[in-house]
């Protein structure tokens, strides 16, 4: 089954369709013979998509993982038996919703399917939903593991993030790994250093390859109206570029990060370098898209007066225990930072233990294929986990 083609899908859950309409052809996918947890995906644009195709039978992931449910913004199936997505993808054309979605019924529905077949259940939340974020610790409470890219619960007041995160006695566990690095082990690194008993004392550099991919065009001559649509066309910002030139997405990515290092802190405690002009911050995509153009001199004189100096733009986060730093910085055109390409991202943890050479990772920051591999990174972890309990019998 090839993944969806949504280069900016609309994923957050409206409508359902009647089951009885699906056909039988729906429920073909058996269960592995001893899987370690069944799974649910709620959201199925350009990642759901992607995480769908890998957990086909006889895929990487099938041996480990059953799926027994997914939804769009047209359809929720649960079947405790197993689905056939592929049936989905070629039957969903043409169809129409007839009742609205109650995320609280679906919910419910999991908690009782989990209850009644014994087995562990996985949610993995696509969405991008708010309301579906606020769900997260019932389902936890009630034994379900959650895996989410979104950065919705993560950044919501620490007191919330706190409860994500706590230990359950039911073992139930949060992982949010693609939220912050995409594909890359940001979350899982910090993680693991705090819980070896290390203290982070700084997190620098690149964390939104969106932002990498635009500055490197600039720096070949290309105006900044054309870099900005080259992104967006290629698919490499979010739906509205603005989220991106805001510097939101940066943000709310430091402050996952300085969370899981144990920093306390909130939103609204730092700001973020908006890059998007101020006259068509508010203005319809189509406009935002045509008023660029009036900025091309304005970032081609940046971009010039950076390299007289040596030096190329990037925009870069700072996290300290003290606060966070999100902006466009001038930094060394010869740096690691200087140099990154693509949409690549690149981050540096100076800690107690690693005050002189710093803990470095870089790689691809933006696209549906590296998120996916980052859910997937933590829905293994979470399947290593189980494994180990059973082989031990905790």
């Amino acid at each position: 089954m090839k993944a969806l083609k949504l280069k900016h899908p609309a994923q957050e859950v409206t409508g359902t369709f009647r089951l009885e309409n699906l056909g039988p052809s729906f429920f073909e996918a058996a269960p592995a013979e001893n899987p370690l947890l069944d799974v649910f995906i709620a959201g199925i644009g350009t990642v759901g998509s992607e995480l769908l195709r890998q957990l086909e039978p006889g895929g990487p992931l099938s041996e480990d993982f059953h799926l027994i449910g997914f939804c769009n913004s047209k359809l929720a199936l649960i079947h405790e038996e197993g689905v056939q997505q592929a049936s989905f993808v070629n039957r969903i054309s043409g169809q129409r919703p007839v009742t609205p979605t109650r995320w609280p019924s679906i919910v419910a529905q999991l908690i009782r399917h989990r209850e009644k077949s014994g087995r562990g259940l996985l949610f993995v939340d696509a969405t991008g939903s708010r309301e579906v974020a606020l769900l997260y610790l019932r389902l936890l409470n009630a034994g379900v593991h959650v895996v989410t890219p979104s950065k919705i619960a993560n950044t919501m007041p620490q007191h919330f993030f706190d409860q994500l995160v706590a230990p359950r006695e039911n073992g139930a566990l949060f992982r949010y790994e693609a939220a912050a690095g995409a594909g890359l082990p940001i979350v899982n690194t910090i993680s693991t250093m705090v819980q070896n008993g290390d203290t982070v004392l700084r997190i620098s550099g690149v964390l939104s390859g969106t932002m990498t991919y635009l500055f490197g065009e600039l720096e070949k001559g290309v105006p900044f109206s054309e870099a900005v649509r080259k992104a967006y066309d290629e698919g490499y910002t979010e739906p509205d570029p603005r989220d991106d030139l805001s510097g939101e997405d940066v943000a709310r990515k430091c402050l996952i990060l300085a969370r899981t290092a144990g920093i306390r802190m909130e939103r609204d405690a730092f700001t973020a370098e908006d890059q998007t002009p101020e006259d068509l911050r508010h203005a319809p995509l189509g406009a935002f898209f045509d008023g660029l153009s009036a900025y091309d001199e304005l970032w081609k004189k940046r971009v010039e007066e950076a390299r007289a100096e040596g030096k190329v733009l990037r925009y870069v986060g700072t996290i300290t225990p003290e606060k966070i730093e999100v902006g466009v910085r001038a930094v060394p055109a010869e740096s690691p930072i200087g140099t990154l390409r693509g949409a690549d991202n690149l981050i540096s943890i100076r800690s107690r233990y690693y005050q002189r050479s710093p803990v470095t990772i870089q790689g691809p920051g933006a696209g549906s294929e590296v998120t996916a591999q980052g859910v997937l990174a933590d829905m293994r972890r979470i399947a290593d986990q189980l494994s180990r309990n059973t082989a031990t019998g905790s």
